[in-house]
């Protein structure tokens, strides 16, 4: 009975660590560093770079909220690479919400960008434009600061 007892205790010293894994701790990519513009004209198009590192070195994938109800994803990049997306506005004013993701699924807080995209102007340039064609000599100052 001894001799059983002996024999397996030294079968689980033996089985036990085949059978144990190591948990590796998945840390969540840093938040995203979002750069672009912060105001602008509505109806054209602006690039905005996301940038965030993951301290496991793990490939990183971004979540991008326009603040405008369209979302987009990107592919996997690298940790620490800068990414690109373009978007255009139409009038008012907008949060860019970014996230990264890992790609063991491990996520950041947002990154937020605030933005203002104000009315297109064309009809008011397009007056000035107009009154110094019918009048040309009429405001030879505003017209030279105007480069018209």
């Amino acid at each position: 009975m001894k001799k059983k007892i002996v024999s397996l205790y030294l079968c689980m010293l033996l089985i036990i660590p085949l059978f144990s894994a190591t948990v590796i701790a998945n840390e969540p990519p840093s938040i995203p560093v979002i750069d672009g513009e912060t105001a602008g004209q509505s109806g054209e198009s602006y690039e905005y770079t996301f940038v965030s590192t993951d301290p496991d070195g793990d490939e990183i994938y971004y979540e991008i909220e326009w603040g405008c109800g369209e979302t987009e994803s990107t592919d996997f990049y690298p940790s620490g690479e800068t990414q690109a997306a373009s978007h255009t506005y139409a009038k008012g004013s907008f949060t860019i919400r970014v996230k990264a993701i890992d790609i063991n699924q491990a996520e950041s807080d947002w990154g937020t960008l605030e933005i203002t995209m104000p009315k297109n102007m064309p009809f008011m340039f397009s007056f000035l434009d107009r009154l110094f064609e019918r009048f040309p000599n009429a405001f030879p100052i505003l017209r030279h600061m105007l480069g018209l």
